[in-house]
């Protein structure tokens, strides 16, 4: 069982910024989970959401301004990092989760990943499930992973089944799908006989965890020393 810190450990620092990469590993985390996105000017950074009003109040599209513009702008009291900064904290052994929330960073971040000698322990995943068949097929070599959310509403299976012939390396489930067992039942035999692994994001719930745990091999989540308490318990 993995234990990553979603977005870091961001149930108790900033989302997504050095601090909170830096303390998810010190408490044991196995790795982090991130995101990707570009500036105007091509740097690849750190970063949920495309604009900055959540996290800094500021009506400002991070597509819109260069990387030392966006330095202007404070997580709290945090800076937005570049993928380089949060990369070099990571050691060999750590695993990382990067999701790509914008297909024109792919091609750099993979490149990145490749530079920092990490690309053993990363699994790159996207909502862009185009954009992860495509890059499978230049990248054999990299892990990649399906995230999947809303669209499993309409039709599940039929969703899980046509991605699983890309084979992924994983796939990666949103916690609510176990509150329906008999549909979870379904999608987790899929994706075991399909040879590919089971993410689950972003679980905080240790009752649900333990209900659950013996579908996962990786646990995505805000509550890092909580989980990884979990997981040396068990």
């Amino acid at each position: 069982m993995i234990v990553l810190g979603h977005r870091g450990y961001s149930a108790q620092y900033p989302e997504n910024t050095l601090i909170a990469f830096r303390k998810a590993l010190e408490l044991g985390a196995d790795g982090v989970e991130l995101d990707l996105r570009g500036t105007k000017d091509g740097k690849v950074v750190v970063i949920h959401d495309e604009d900055l009003k959540r996290l800094c109040g500021a009506d400002v599209k991070v597509s819109e301004v260069s990387f030392e513009e966006l330095r202007n702008y404070r997580v709290q009291s945090e800076s937005i990092p570049s993928f380089e900064e949060v990369l070099s904290i990571l050691g060999p052994d750590h695993v990382l989760n990067a999701e790509i929330k914008e297909g024109r960073v792919a091609e750099k971040a993979l490149q990145l990943i490749d530079e920092f000698g990490l690309t053993r322990n990363t699994v790159v995943s996207s909502f862009d499930h185009q954009l992860i068949a495509s890059l499978m097929k230049k990248r054999p070599d990299v892990k990649f992973g399906f995230l999947v959310g809303e669209e499993l509403k309409n039709d599940p299976i039929g969703l899980i089944e046509r991605l699983l012939q890309h084979k992924p390396y994983s796939m990666h489930l949103p916690h609510q799908l176990f509150d329906y067992p008999f549909i979870a039942e379904k999608i987790v035999k899929l994706v075991r006989n399909a040879g590919s692994k089971i993410y689950v994001w972003t679980l905080d719930d240790p009752d649900k965890y333990e209900r659950i745990k013996q579908h996962l091999d990786c646990v995505i989540t805000n509550q890092v020393e909580l989980f990884v308490r979990l997981k040396k318990g068990a």
